[in-house]
């Protein structure tokens, strides 16, 4: 299978570059998709959809390649996978739950192959990640791989997917790819050290959290952070910075911790909000410290693990980087976009999301913050 990156700021960009690589023998059927603006998206389905070649498409305003973060409007990766081993779903959560969109997405899978694997990007900052994930998994069964990052701008959350006939701005948009003729593993991988001492969560609804510890979940969190983060002064409207770069640290069985971000605070009942969707009273969890340099290379490293261990050659690769980490590193996060693109040197494209699905080891796949999920593809 081989893959190509194009780019440009405007419909008429990409044909030129779609012409030249059909004279060169190139024949895309597949194009991954990401926009900053929505105003390119209907003369895109036209132009793909006049040349059969099928959408995954989003809105992101962050996006990078392998040459490292690009500032043009489209930035796309074509493929020539066969038609028979991926298909496109797209399913709105209008007159559904999340849980719904992502179940609907896992039994198309299951109907389609015997070994499905799920390529994501949901949109909606009111939809549920876990939820969403808990029902692709119920259709697709518990071991299915799931990768994939939330689109949208972190400014106000807005922005739309699309096919090349349908869009929606409130959805689940799925790649479903069929394993038993595509290869395709990845991992989630944070670096962020954990600090402090274990804290349970004590009363809860949904993603709000009201005690940790018995005590106000907001006031937990403010002797962490320091009074001058959380308060109404500076962040009138309760919502914190996107690169705060603290994110809460679930423990799990494995010794691998999910991560997750505070969102949202509320000082008339002092309860924070988690970004992921659902808290469960009893979990655990611990405070991360600053990341530094080695955070990077621990994403970096867990490339080369695999390609020494199992996966010498792709033939593309996918990137969902959070957007906190954006924030949190600056300029430093080129070093790890080109770090992931040297480990394989094949075409990557990549974004930063709104939260990101994947496995930490060989367990479910989940939902995160604050990490990187990343997949590769080879053609068997």
């Amino acid at each position: 299978m081989e893959s190509k990156i194009t780019k440009g700021n405007s419909a008429t960009d990409i044909e030129v570059a779609l012409d030249q690589y059909t004279k060169s023998g190139f024949k895309p059927t597949l194009a991954i998709i990401t926009l900053s603006s929505i105003e390119h998206m209907e003369s895109l389905q036209v132009l793909f959809d006049e040349r059969d070649i099928a959408i995954f498409g989003i809105t992101a305003p962050q996006k990078f390649t392998g040459q490292g973060i690009e500032s043009d409007d489209i930035v796309a990766m074509l493929l020539d996978m066969k038609r028979d081993y991926f298909s496109i779903v797209l399913n709105d959560y209008a007159e559904s739950s999340a849980y719904e969109a992502g179940y609907k997405a896992g039994i198309t899978g299951e109907n389609l192959f015997a070994n499905p694997g799920f390529i994501i990007s949901p949109i909606d900052f009111r939809m549920s990640g876990d939820e969403l994930i808990r029902g692709l998994l119920d259709a697709a069964g518990q071991d299915a791989p799931i990768m994939g990052g939330v689109a949208g701008n972190p400014k106000d959350f807005s922005g739309i997917l699309f096919t090349n006939a349908l869009s929606s701005k409130g959805g689940l948009l799925a790649l479903i790819i069929d394993r038993d003729k595509v290869l395709m593993d990845g991992l989630a991988v944070s670096g962020w050290k954990p600090v402090g001492t274990i804290k349970k969560i004590t009363k809860c609804e949904g993603p709000w959290v009201f005690t940790i510890d018995n005590q106000p979940a907001m006031n937990v969190i403010q002797r962490f952070l320091g009074d001058e983060m959380i308060s109404p002064e500076k962040q009138g409207n309760g919502l914190l910075p996107s690169d705060l770069g603290y994110p809460l640290q679930f423990q799990r069985a494995s010794g691998n911790a999910i991560m997750k971000p505070v969102l949202f605070w509320n000082t008339a009942d002092r309860s924070i909000m988690i970004g992921g969707g659902v808290a469960k009273e009893g979990e655990l969890f611990r405070f991360s410290l600053p990341p530094d340099f080695d955070a990077i290379d621990t994403v970096v490293e867990s490339t080369k693990i695999m390609k020494e261990k199992s996966r010498p050659d792709a033939d593309a690769m996918l990137v969902f980087s959070c957007v906190g980490r954006l924030g949190t590193f600056g300029p430093m996060i080129s070093t790890e976009i080109e770090g992931l693109a040297e480990t394989w040197n094949k075409p990557m494209l990549g974004f930063f999301s709104l939260g990101e699905f994947g496995k930490l080891d060989k367990g479910q796949c989940e939902f995160h913050g604050t990490t990187v999920s990343w997949v590769v593809l080879k053609e068997k």
